[in-house]
Protein backbone atom coordinates (compact mmCIF):
# COMPACT_ATOMS: atom_id res chain seq x y z
CA UNK A 1 0.00 0.00 0.00
CA UNK A 2 1.26 3.56 -1.33
CA UNK A 3 -0.30 6.57 0.52
CA UNK A 4 0.93 9.74 1.25
CA UNK A 5 2.55 11.18 4.43
CA UNK A 6 1.69 14.37 3.69
CA UNK A 7 -0.46 16.34 7.37
CA UNK A 8 -4.00 15.16 6.95
CA UNK A 9 -6.70 18.62 7.03
CA UNK A 10 -8.41 17.26 9.72
CA UNK A 11 -10.28 19.50 11.96
CA UNK A 12 -11.23 19.33 16.07
CA UNK A 13 -9.40 20.09 18.77
CA UNK A 14 -8.77 17.09 21.28
CA UNK A 15 -5.97 18.84 23.16
CA UNK A 16 -7.87 21.08 25.10
CA UNK A 17 -10.35 18.38 26.53
CA UNK A 18 -7.78 15.79 27.43
CA UNK A 19 -5.37 15.34 30.25
CA UNK A 20 -1.67 15.97 30.13
CA UNK A 21 -0.26 12.74 29.75
CA UNK A 22 3.74 13.15 31.62
CA UNK A 23 5.27 10.71 28.59
CA UNK A 24 3.61 12.20 25.45
CA UNK A 25 5.81 11.55 22.47
CA UNK A 26 7.68 8.38 24.58
CA UNK A 27 6.54 4.73 23.18
CA UNK A 28 5.78 2.49 26.30
CA UNK A 29 8.14 -0.71 27.23
CA UNK A 30 6.33 -3.66 28.48
CA UNK A 31 8.35 -5.37 30.20
CA UNK A 32 6.41 -8.92 30.11
CA UNK A 33 8.09 -11.09 27.22
CA UNK A 34 4.70 -13.20 27.11
CA UNK A 35 2.16 -10.16 27.81
CA UNK A 36 0.82 -10.11 23.92
CA UNK A 37 -1.04 -7.08 24.05
CA UNK A 38 -4.10 -6.03 21.64
CA UNK A 39 -6.73 -3.73 23.19
CA UNK A 40 -5.92 0.19 24.29
CA UNK A 41 -7.87 2.67 26.34
CA UNK A 42 -7.88 5.04 28.86
CA UNK A 43 -9.82 7.13 31.30
CA UNK A 44 -10.15 11.05 32.26
CA UNK A 45 -6.70 10.78 34.08
CA UNK A 46 -4.97 9.46 31.72
CA UNK A 47 -4.22 6.39 32.66
CA UNK A 48 -3.52 3.89 30.17
CA UNK A 49 -5.34 0.16 30.19
CA UNK A 50 -4.52 -2.63 27.82
CA UNK A 51 -5.17 -6.11 27.64
CA UNK A 52 -3.40 -9.09 27.31
CA UNK A 53 -3.77 -12.02 24.92
CA UNK A 54 -2.28 -14.86 26.10
CA UNK A 55 -2.70 -14.56 29.63
CA UNK A 56 -5.94 -12.89 30.14
CA UNK A 57 -5.56 -10.13 32.33
CA UNK A 58 -5.21 -5.82 32.01
CA UNK A 59 -2.73 -3.79 33.29
CA UNK A 60 -2.74 0.16 34.03
CA UNK A 61 -0.09 2.28 32.64
CA UNK A 62 0.04 5.41 34.80
CA UNK A 63 0.57 9.22 32.69
CA UNK A 64 2.71 10.19 35.71
CA UNK A 65 5.33 7.87 35.97
CA UNK A 66 4.52 4.84 32.94
CA UNK A 67 4.48 2.49 36.17
CA UNK A 68 2.68 -0.58 34.99
CA UNK A 69 0.75 -2.48 37.64
CA UNK A 70 -1.94 -5.05 37.44
CA UNK A 71 -5.31 -4.03 37.17
CA UNK A 72 -7.44 -7.12 36.31
CA UNK A 73 -5.33 -10.53 37.35
CA UNK A 74 -4.83 -13.19 34.82
CA UNK A 75 -8.58 -14.64 34.79
CA UNK A 76 -10.32 -12.30 36.69
CA UNK A 77 -14.25 -12.26 35.39
CA UNK A 78 -13.55 -15.18 33.50
CA UNK A 79 -10.93 -13.56 31.54
CA UNK A 80 -9.19 -15.96 28.79
CA UNK A 81 -7.41 -13.98 26.12
CA UNK A 82 -8.51 -10.35 26.29
CA UNK A 83 -9.28 -8.44 22.82
CA UNK A 84 -10.78 -5.01 22.52
CA UNK A 85 -10.50 -2.77 25.51
CA UNK A 86 -12.84 0.58 26.24
CA UNK A 87 -13.62 2.92 29.13
CA UNK A 88 -16.48 4.10 29.30
CA UNK A 89 -17.29 6.77 32.63
CA UNK A 90 -15.76 4.59 35.67
CA UNK A 91 -16.35 1.55 34.16
CA UNK A 92 -13.77 -0.21 31.88
CA UNK A 93 -15.38 -2.94 28.89
CA UNK A 94 -13.29 -5.78 27.78
CA UNK A 95 -13.83 -8.91 25.06
CA UNK A 96 -12.83 -11.94 26.20
CA UNK A 97 -12.70 -14.64 24.12
CA UNK A 98 -10.89 -18.18 23.30
CA UNK A 99 -9.24 -18.33 20.29
CA UNK A 100 -7.00 -20.98 21.57
CA UNK A 101 -3.75 -18.45 22.15
CA UNK A 102 -4.40 -18.09 26.00
CA UNK A 103 -2.82 -20.00 28.93
CA UNK A 104 -6.40 -19.80 30.10
CA UNK A 105 -8.20 -21.74 27.29
CA UNK A 106 -10.75 -23.52 27.78
CA UNK A 107 -11.96 -21.84 31.30
CA UNK A 108 -14.56 -19.67 30.97
CA UNK A 109 -16.83 -18.86 27.83
CA UNK A 110 -16.90 -15.93 25.70
CA UNK A 111 -18.19 -12.64 26.78
CA UNK A 112 -18.79 -8.36 26.93
CA UNK A 113 -17.10 -8.07 30.67
CA UNK A 114 -16.36 -5.00 32.90
CA UNK A 115 -14.77 -3.69 35.57
CA UNK A 116 -14.88 -0.76 37.76
CA UNK A 117 -11.95 1.68 36.86
CA UNK A 118 -11.72 2.82 40.52
CA UNK A 119 -11.27 -0.72 42.42
CA UNK A 120 -10.75 -2.96 39.17
CA UNK A 121 -14.12 -4.81 40.68
CA UNK A 122 -15.82 -6.86 38.03
CA UNK A 123 -19.39 -5.44 38.15
CA UNK A 124 -20.48 -7.47 35.14
CA UNK A 125 -20.35 -10.48 33.00
CA UNK A 126 -22.61 -10.64 30.02
CA UNK A 127 -21.90 -13.88 27.75
CA UNK A 128 -21.95 -13.59 23.90
CA UNK A 129 -26.18 -14.80 22.52
CA UNK A 130 -26.83 -17.13 20.24
CA UNK A 131 -23.52 -19.32 19.57
CA UNK A 132 -21.64 -15.97 19.09
CA UNK A 133 -18.10 -16.94 19.12
CA UNK A 134 -15.24 -13.92 19.19
CA UNK A 135 -15.89 -11.28 21.37
CA UNK A 136 -13.41 -8.41 19.72
CA UNK A 137 -14.21 -4.57 19.90
CA UNK A 138 -16.36 -1.74 21.70
CA UNK A 139 -17.99 1.27 21.23
CA UNK A 140 -20.38 3.52 22.96
CA UNK A 141 -23.26 5.03 21.79
CA UNK A 142 -24.90 8.57 23.31
CA UNK A 143 -27.45 6.83 25.44
CA UNK A 144 -24.95 4.63 27.44
CA UNK A 145 -25.58 1.57 25.00
CA UNK A 146 -22.52 -0.99 25.15
CA UNK A 147 -21.82 -1.93 21.29
CA UNK A 148 -19.57 -5.03 20.41
CA UNK A 149 -18.38 -7.03 17.52
CA UNK A 150 -18.41 -10.69 16.52
CA UNK A 151 -15.55 -11.25 14.23
CA UNK A 152 -16.46 -15.15 13.46
CA UNK A 153 -20.89 -14.54 13.08
CA UNK A 154 -20.22 -11.79 12.48
CA UNK A 155 -22.65 -9.61 14.21
CA UNK A 156 -22.87 -6.58 16.24
CA UNK A 157 -24.03 -6.88 20.18
CA UNK A 158 -25.75 -4.39 22.57
CA UNK A 159 -25.86 -3.68 26.34
CA UNK A 160 -28.60 -1.48 26.88
CA UNK A 161 -28.38 0.29 29.94
CA UNK A 162 -29.89 -1.18 33.37
CA UNK A 163 -29.81 -4.42 30.64
CA UNK A 164 -28.60 -7.69 32.53
CA UNK A 165 -27.48 -9.26 28.89
CA UNK A 166 -26.49 -8.66 25.36
CA UNK A 167 -28.49 -8.52 22.56
CA UNK A 168 -28.05 -8.87 18.77
CA UNK A 169 -27.96 -5.22 17.64
CA UNK A 170 -26.97 -6.26 13.57
CA UNK A 171 -26.67 -8.78 11.39
CA UNK A 172 -26.67 -8.85 8.10
CA UNK A 173 -25.95 -11.42 5.74
CA UNK A 174 -23.64 -9.24 3.15
CA UNK A 175 -21.24 -9.50 5.63
CA UNK A 176 -20.67 -13.11 5.65
CA UNK A 177 -17.14 -14.39 4.72
CA UNK A 178 -14.38 -16.40 6.06
CA UNK A 179 -11.80 -16.05 8.64
CA UNK A 180 -11.52 -12.37 11.00
CA UNK A 181 -14.58 -10.29 9.64
CA UNK A 182 -15.75 -7.44 12.05
CA UNK A 183 -13.52 -6.11 14.08
CA UNK A 184 -12.95 -2.08 14.99
CA UNK A 185 -16.09 -0.02 15.78
CA UNK A 186 -16.96 3.22 16.56
CA UNK A 187 -19.26 5.94 16.80
CA UNK A 188 -19.90 9.10 15.32
CA UNK A 189 -22.46 12.00 14.35
CA UNK A 190 -25.85 9.53 14.50
CA UNK A 191 -23.83 6.82 13.50
CA UNK A 192 -22.00 2.96 14.03
CA UNK A 193 -18.66 2.54 11.73
CA UNK A 194 -17.37 -0.66 11.72
CA UNK A 195 -14.37 -2.46 9.89
CA UNK A 196 -13.79 -5.74 8.10
CA UNK A 197 -10.80 -7.15 8.47
CA UNK A 198 -11.03 -9.89 5.88
CA UNK A 199 -12.22 -6.98 3.11
CA UNK A 200 -10.49 -4.25 4.61
CA UNK A 201 -13.34 -2.11 4.78
CA UNK A 202 -15.42 0.01 6.36
CA UNK A 203 -18.95 0.47 7.03
CA UNK A 204 -21.54 2.88 8.04
CA UNK A 205 -24.93 2.01 9.76
CA UNK A 206 -26.77 4.69 10.53
CA UNK A 207 -28.89 5.20 14.12
CA UNK A 208 -32.30 4.55 13.82
CA UNK A 209 -34.76 6.92 16.46
CA UNK A 210 -35.26 4.17 18.92
CA UNK A 211 -31.34 3.25 18.91
CA UNK A 212 -31.65 0.52 16.75
CA UNK A 213 -29.42 -0.33 13.85
CA UNK A 214 -30.58 1.43 10.60
CA UNK A 215 -29.52 1.81 6.85
CA UNK A 216 -26.39 0.09 5.57
CA UNK A 217 -23.62 1.81 3.28
CA UNK A 218 -20.89 0.20 2.25
CA UNK A 219 -18.35 2.87 1.78
CA UNK A 220 -15.94 3.19 -0.89
CA UNK A 221 -12.43 2.91 -0.11
CA UNK A 222 -9.85 5.42 -1.21
CA UNK A 223 -6.56 2.39 -0.89
CA UNK A 224 -6.10 -1.08 -0.08
CA UNK A 225 -6.06 -2.06 3.77
CA UNK A 226 -4.74 -5.29 4.80
CA UNK A 227 -6.32 -6.22 7.99
CA UNK A 228 -8.45 -3.18 8.84
CA UNK A 229 -8.34 -3.52 13.18
CA UNK A 230 -8.83 -0.66 15.47
CA UNK A 231 -10.52 2.15 14.71
CA UNK A 232 -11.32 4.98 16.68
CA UNK A 233 -13.39 8.22 15.94
CA UNK A 234 -12.19 12.08 15.99
CA UNK A 235 -15.12 13.45 15.41
CA UNK A 236 -16.89 15.65 12.21
CA UNK A 237 -16.39 11.90 10.31
CA UNK A 238 -13.02 11.57 11.16
CA UNK A 239 -11.27 8.32 12.26
CA UNK A 240 -8.15 6.81 12.65
CA UNK A 241 -7.82 3.48 11.44
CA UNK A 242 -5.03 0.81 12.67
CA UNK A 243 -4.08 -1.19 9.44
CA UNK A 244 -2.76 -4.91 11.01
CA UNK A 245 -1.47 -5.69 8.15
CA UNK A 246 -2.53 -9.79 8.44
CA UNK A 247 -1.23 -12.80 10.17
CA UNK A 248 1.98 -14.06 8.71
CA UNK A 249 4.78 -13.97 8.95
CA UNK A 250 6.88 -10.75 8.58
CA UNK A 251 3.24 -8.78 8.52
CA UNK A 252 3.64 -5.25 9.11
CA UNK A 253 0.93 -2.36 9.70
CA UNK A 254 0.30 1.41 9.34
CA UNK A 255 -1.43 4.14 11.48
CA UNK A 256 -3.86 5.76 9.25
CA UNK A 257 -6.37 8.53 9.43
CA UNK A 258 -9.84 8.39 7.42
CA UNK A 259 -12.17 10.95 6.39
CA UNK A 260 -15.79 10.07 5.43
CA UNK A 261 -17.30 11.99 2.75
CA UNK A 262 -20.28 11.05 0.48
CA UNK A 263 -20.21 7.44 1.08
CA UNK A 264 -16.15 7.54 0.44
CA UNK A 265 -13.06 6.79 3.07
CA UNK A 266 -10.15 8.78 2.21
CA UNK A 267 -7.22 7.18 3.74
CA UNK A 268 -3.78 8.89 4.15
CA UNK A 269 -0.66 7.28 6.37
CA UNK A 270 0.42 8.89 9.24
CA UNK A 271 3.12 6.24 10.34
CA UNK A 272 3.82 3.10 8.33
CA UNK A 273 6.01 0.03 8.87
CA UNK A 274 4.72 -0.93 12.25
CA UNK A 275 4.79 -4.12 13.70
CA UNK A 276 1.53 -5.56 13.05
CA UNK A 277 -0.37 -3.09 15.38
CA UNK A 278 -3.93 -3.67 16.48
CA UNK A 279 -5.49 -1.10 18.31
CA UNK A 280 -5.17 2.61 19.72
CA UNK A 281 -6.15 5.29 21.60
CA UNK A 282 -5.80 9.07 21.80
CA UNK A 283 -4.61 11.60 24.66
CA UNK A 284 -3.91 15.03 24.00
CA UNK A 285 -2.13 15.40 20.48
CA UNK A 286 -0.78 11.64 20.37
CA UNK A 287 -2.30 8.25 19.21
CA UNK A 288 -0.87 5.71 21.33
CA UNK A 289 -1.06 2.56 19.67
CA UNK A 290 -0.58 -1.28 20.42
CA UNK A 291 2.24 -3.02 18.50
CA UNK A 292 0.74 -6.45 19.18
CA UNK A 293 2.50 -8.79 16.88
CA UNK A 294 -0.34 -11.05 16.26
CA UNK A 295 2.08 -13.00 13.54
CA UNK A 296 3.96 -14.58 15.99
CA UNK A 297 0.75 -15.71 18.13
CA UNK A 298 -1.12 -17.43 14.52
CA UNK A 299 1.89 -18.47 12.33
CA UNK A 300 4.56 -20.51 13.76
CA UNK A 301 7.22 -19.88 11.39
CA UNK A 302 6.64 -15.76 12.65
CA UNK A 303 9.26 -17.27 15.95
CA UNK A 304 9.72 -15.15 18.93
CA UNK A 305 8.14 -11.72 19.02
CA UNK A 306 10.20 -8.37 19.54
CA UNK A 307 9.86 -6.75 22.93
CA UNK A 308 6.41 -5.65 23.13
CA UNK A 309 5.42 -1.85 23.43
CA UNK A 310 3.09 1.21 22.67
CA UNK A 311 3.90 3.70 20.00
CA UNK A 312 3.47 7.32 21.08
CA UNK A 313 3.02 8.68 17.70
CA UNK A 314 2.17 12.72 17.22
CA UNK A 315 -1.03 13.36 14.98
CA UNK A 316 -0.67 15.66 12.19
CA UNK A 317 -1.88 18.71 11.42
CA UNK A 318 -5.69 19.93 12.31
CA UNK A 319 -6.24 16.02 13.45
CA UNK A 320 -4.84 17.59 17.06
Amino acid sequence: MTLSLKPLLLAGSLAAMMPAFALAGSNIPLPDAGFAPEGISHDAAGNLFVGSLAQGRIIKISPETGDVTEFASAGANGLVTVVGVHVEGNQIYACSSDPGISALTGTASPALVSFNTETGAPTGRYPLPEGGIFCNDIAALPDGTILATDSFVPRIYALKPGADQLETWLEDSRFAGEGFNFNGIAYDDGAVYVARYNTGTLHQVDLGVDGQAGPIADLKMSAELHGADGLTALGDHRFLIVEGGGLHAGARGALLGAVVSDGEVKLEAISEDLNVPTTATVIGKTAYVVEGQLDHLFDPEAGSPDPYRILAIELPGKLQ
